[in-house]
């Protein structure tokens, strides 16, 4: 079942479901951004298992902590199950020790991929 399609990325929170980005999967590879920041990396899937690794940076005069941080760039890491039009799972510092902070996240399909016409 192919990925590919325009997703929007939340994390958990204290709150509820936040919506932080915009993602847009096609054939491997993973473009987002919203606000504050943009976003590249490539994902692969295993079944229903989906792996995802991401090049972070954040723009603008005042960054977003992440992670228990707050820097420009960042490389984190998605492992995820999906069920239909959602995945399921954690987000956490790529090389993070085991009991680093690992956020709950979910991706949520909006639509396809919408064809470039020349």
């Amino acid at each position: 079942m192919s990925l590919n399609g325009v997703w929007s990325l939340e994390i958990a929170g204290m709150y509820g479901w936040e919506r932080v980005s915009t993602v847009f999967l096609e054939d491997g590879r993973y473009l987002g951004g919203g606000a504050t920041h943009f976003s590249q990396g490539r994902y692969t899937v295993d079944k229903k298992k989906i792996k995802i690794k991401i090049h972070m940076i954040q723009h603008g005069l005042q960054k977003r902590t992440v992670f228990g941080e707050r820097k420009s760039d960042l490389y984190t890491e998605i492992s995820g199950k999906r069920e239909g039009d959602i995945i399921q799972g954690k987000a956490r510092l790529k090389d993070a020790k085991s009991d680093a902070p690992k956020y709950t996240i979910r991706m949520v399909r909006q639509m396809d991929l919408i064809p470039i016409k020349e």
